[in-house]
């Protein structure tokens, strides 16, 4: 379970910047890197991936509202329980 977050995780170092906010492009590539992700490896549909997405960016704005904070915690989100735990919020059994 934690390798595709893993991935995912550096998808998102990958495609955003040192930029002190969250923007719209870069929001728009982490929706993108983490619906691809998710479909890829358990959900099963279109609206199941993004209400994963939405949980997970939901709990990392608030975490990390800067992009700068997140990408300099990076290696703590694979172990993050708030994160591991959207998948069973959005999924129940998954």
């Amino acid at each position: 379970m934690m390798k595709p977050f893993l991935i995912f995780a550096f998808l998102l170092i990958c495609t955003t910047s040192c930029k002190e906010k969250w923007n719209e492009e870069d929001k728009r590539a982490f929706f993108t890197a983490c619906t691809e992700e998710a479909k890829g490896n358990w959900a099963h549909s279109d609206s199941l991936a993004k209400a994963y997405c939405d949980c997970i960016f939901n709990k990392l704005a608030v975490k990390y509202p800067q992009e700068e904070d997140m990408l300099e915690h990076i290696d703590k989100l694979a172990k993050d329980t708030d994160l591991i735990n959207c998948r069973s919020e959005v999924a129940p059994g998954k």
